[in-house]
């Protein structure tokens, strides 16, 4: 089944989940294998949640998670990076300091 973007959600039998596009799932490899290469660690997935707003309630959560040299990252892939999820970038920038990086 696809998404209205065309996105196709695709099972990694590598890292033995699910995820809501190829891209997404061939990152999540990627991560994984750097993982236990040592490069990264404490990988996460589809976490952490921050609430931007209580109401009406509006989370963000992005799609990966994980320490590099010392420094968390944020990543989050996208094929279309649409106007909501621009907005909710900045928000949670401006009220958490909190950057993510866009993987295409």
């Amino acid at each position: 089944m696809t998404n209205k973007y065309g996105a196709r959600r695709t099972w990694s039998a590598f890292v033995q989940r699910e995820f809501d596009s190829k891209a997404e799932a061939r990152r999540a490899e990627d991560l994984f294998m750097e993982e236990r290469a040592g490069i990264i660690s404490q990988l996460r997935f589809q976490e952490p949640v921050w609430k931007l707003s209580i109401k009406p309630l509006i989370t963000y959560r992005p799609d990966f998670w994980y320490i590099r040299d010392g420094n968390e990252t944020y990543e989050d892939c996208k094929g279309v990076l649409t106007r909501e999820h621009r907005v909710k970038l900045a928000w949670l920038k401006e009220k958490f300091g909190i950057e993510v990086t866009i993987i295409r």
